[in-house]
């Protein structure tokens, strides 16, 4: 017999309860994260090989290897860029470790993040921050700021706040600058002249207000003043309404449903707006999902009429996966989830598999024929980021319903 009133039993029965306490809690979170880890779901090997070109093409100061091709001997100077699209990709390595539950290429993206903000993001009067796209890299007469590349940045950027990586005040420039290029409808204009210091009504830039609308979603969640949720509700709204009457003609706006998803998903909307909403992107979804190729003898099975361009179906997959959380119908959702099934896949089929350009996805689903254009077989950045955001995506809905 032992007495556990005596302080040398009672001490060591003490620290031996709260190490079976702690061991405890460390199965448990061991057996949750085993059952998140993504290793065993579909897309994982894909989604690693394109990460890891994304992380290849990363230089030494931050900026991407803007293009590759697949024939290694084929080399371009990197001086064509593109700053939003910089900020996409740096999105997509962020969606990896979210949803990939992989810290790898943290280091990286911060790296890159930074790179980003020192040469692109300046400021503009007192309170806001633009995004500037330089003439000497995309091809333009003078400096502007697209707000497009504004929203898209604020997406890449906020998670970095809370780790102490970027200055709130920058976020809330970018903020600020797409306060001040959205009208009273709730349009978003494209750009700001940083040459006769004006913004710029004519021009037209159809998916700036659905990339405005995401970004200041992000940037509510970081910094939750009424004005930036208020802004991009006013954007979303304005979108559905003036597109509700396309029918079949209606863009298909993959930003747009993400801040929709966002919305839906932290209940930010009155019944009314949600209903607005949720049809509009129902809308969209219909249109698209009608032009998939599914027959399984067609050799474009997943790609879609007309439709053959790996970017521009990651956007695609990027856009129905948000749909699917948009909407209460769930048939659409069986729909949307066969859609995505079979784009994937297809996606999969056209990505490089081995070689120095491993993990890339070249312009054209035809590169592998022969024959096809030059242009066919050059990897952008782009098509890479949003191709696996895709992926990620769709990897999500497949862990969250388990069908897999």
């Amino acid at each position: 017999m032992f007495d556990i009133s005596s302080p040398t039993v009672y001490i060591p029965l003490i620290f031996l309860t709260l190490v079976a306490i702690f061991v405890s809690i460390l199965y448990k979170d061991a057996k949750r994260n085993a059952k998140e880890d993504t290793k065993d779901l579909p897309y994982y090997n894909e989604i690693s090989l394109s990460m890891n070109y994304i992380d290849r093409n990363i230089l030494e100061d931050g900026r991407f290897q803007y293009r590759r091709n697949i024939d290694s001997d084929i080399n371009y100077e990197n001086t064509t860029y593109n700053s939003l699209r910089h900020a996409g990709t740096l999105y997509s390595m962020y969606m990896y470790e979210q949803y990939g539950l992989v810290q790898k290429y943290k280091e990286a993206r911060i790296k890159s993040s930074k790179y980003f903000v020192e040469r692109y993001v300046k400021k503009l009067g007192s309170n806001k921050y633009v995004v500037i796209s330089l003439p000497e890299e995309e091809n333009i007469k003078f400096p502007i700021a697209k707000s497009g590349a504004a929203g898209v940045a604020l997406c890449a950027l906020s998670n970095l706040y809370k780790e102490n990586e970027i200055e709130l005040e920058i976020l809330q420039g970018l903020g600020e600058f797409l306060l001040y290029v959205q009208n009273e409808e709730g349009n978003v204009y494209a750009y700001y002249d940083l040459k006769s210091k004006a913004i710029n009504k004519e021009a037209e830039a159809l998916y700036y207000p659905g990339e405005a609308a995401a970004g200041l979603m992000y940037l509510y969640e970081i910094d939750p003043q009424q004005k930036w949720l208020d802004a991009a509700k006013k954007a979303l709204l304005y979108i559905a309404n003036t597109r509700k009457d396309l029918s079949l003609d209606m863009p298909f706006d993959h930003w747009s449903v993400l801040a929709i998803e966002k919305l839906f998903k932290a209940n930010l909307v009155t019944p009314e707006e949600k209903s607005l909403l949720r049809n509009y992107a129902e809308q969209m979804a219909i249109p698209m999902l009608s032009n998939q190729i599914t027959n399984v003898n067609n050799s474009y099975f997943g790609a879609f009429k007309d439709n053959i361009r790996p970017c521009s179906l990651g956007t695609i997959m990027e856009g129905l996966s948000s749909v699917y959380f948009c909407t209460d119908n769930d048939n659409l959702k069986k729909i949307i989830y066969k859609s995505l099934s079979i784009g994937c896949m297809f996606l999969s089929k056209v990505q490089v598999k081995t070689g120095e350009q491993a993990g890339g996805l070249p312009n054209s689903a035809n590169w592998v024929k022969p024959g096809v254009t030059p242009n066919a077989s050059v990897i952008r950045i782009d098509n890479v980021q949003h191709v696996v955001t895709g992926w990620l995506k769709f990897q999500n809905i497949i862990k969250i319903t388990g069908n897999y």
